[in-house]
């Protein structure tokens, strides 16, 4: 089960699903306030593992769709949880991974 599991790069499904759906579901669940929400959750939390999750998608040499899973997460725990002005932000999520990809190297064997 685990090689089927990343051979379908599922870890990046899970950390897509849980972040960008999960976490605004929670976030919701909890009361946060909808000023740490943005600030927390989009501004900093998203931002720095959409950078994460470009460079170790290059590093590994996974194939590029990747980097659109989870902006495309992210965009629907937006849709869900957010109000409409935020809905930029996974536009933003994709130029992150995206640049973080291009400008890493390749894994060197």
């Amino acid at each position: 089960m685990t090689k089927k599991f990343q051979q379908l790069n599922g870890q990046y499904w899970l950390i897509a699903l849980i972040v960008g759906v999960g976490l605004p579901w929670l976030l919701k669940l909890l009361s946060v306030s909808r000023f740490h929400q943005i600030v927390w959750l989009l501004f900093v939390a998203d931002f720095i593992l959409a950078a994460v999750l470009g460079w170790q998608i290059r590093r590994t040499a996974r194939t590029g769709w990747l980097v659109w899973l989870y902006p495309i997460f992210c965009f629907l725990g937006i849709y869900l949880f957010f109000p409409k002005y935020v809905y930029y932000l996974a536009v933003v999520d994709l130029g992150i991974s995206y640049l973080a990809y291009g400008l890493t190297g390749p894994r060197e064997d």
